[in-house]
Formats: structure tokens, C-alpha cells, sequence
């Protein structure tokens, strides 16, 4: 299981500032890296690091169609780190939580009643209540 940092609030939060205006880039700053980037935040471990190095549209659907999608990566990273799965209602601050925003499965980052997720001119809040997933995180 993971432990947050004592001071994760505020790592969160620089995380999410810095990343406010950064637009969606594949490999860089797409839905999975983004949420994974959050938990690196929280807790100093790089639960994407298997899943790094693609470039490309091309190459993100290809590691997503090897994955089993979104949520198979998700799944796959929860396995892994022994991250329960959480009803989303109880989903809180630090949270990863799943949801669709029209064009498929999204994974993004709680905070307050928002998941956060890359936009193409930056973050985007969704309301929390979209999520239909959730992992506990620490």
C-alpha cells in the first residue's frame, strides 16, 4: 500500500498549480500519466513508470489496447501497489478516480468537488460526481 508525505497537501496543490495551464500532451501530460503524476506528488513513487516513453496518439492507443484500456491500466497499477478500489462517493482529496467525459474512459485527480484532468489549453475540473471508479491513494 502506499503512504502519502506528511506535507501531500501542499505537494497536491503545487502539482496541480504548476500544471493549470499545461496543455494535453501525449506521453507527457495525457489522462493516466497526469493522475499518476498526482500520486507521484503525494507519495515519491512513480506508479507509471512501465507505462512511460510513448510519444504519439498512435503509440498511447496502442499501449491502451495492449493495457485493456484506461481502466485496465488503472487496474493493472492497483493490482500492483495493493491500491483498493473505493466507492467514488467516498472519493476525497488525493483520490484517483475513472469517469467519461463523452469520448471514453478519463482518469484524473481529486480535489475539493473536482476531478482533475488535462485539457487540450490545460486542466479541466469535472464534477466529482462523474466518477464511476476509485482508488484510495495512502
Amino acid at each position: 500500500m502506499l503512504k502519502r508525505h506528511p506535507d501531500w497537501p501542499e505537494r497536491l496543490a503545487r502539482f496541480i498549480d504548476a500544471a493549470r495551464m499545461k496543455p494535453f500532451a501525449w506521453g507527457e501530460n495525457d489522462c493516466c500519466l497526469f493522475a499518476m503524476n498526482c500520486v507521484q506528488a503525494i507519495t515519491g513513487q512513480d506508479l507509471a513508470q512501465p507505462y512511460r516513453g510513448y510519444t504519439s496518439q498512435t503509440q498511447a492507443l496502442r499501449l491502451l489496447n495492449r493495457s485493456g484500456g484506461v481502466a485496465g491500466i488503472a487496474e493493472a497499477v492497483a493490482v500492483k501497489y495493493d491500491i483498493p478500489e473505493i466507492t467514488p462517493l467516498t472519493a476525497q482529496r488525493g483520490d484517483v478516480c475513472l469517469f467519461d467525459i463523452g469520448r471514453g474512459d478519463t482518469l484524473g485527480i481529486r480535489a475539493g468537488e473536482h476531478i482533475y484532468a488535462p485539457g487540450f489549453k490545460g486542466l479541466i475540473g469535472f464534477p466529482a460526481l462523474q466518477a464511476v471508479r476509485a482508488w484510495r491513494i495512502g
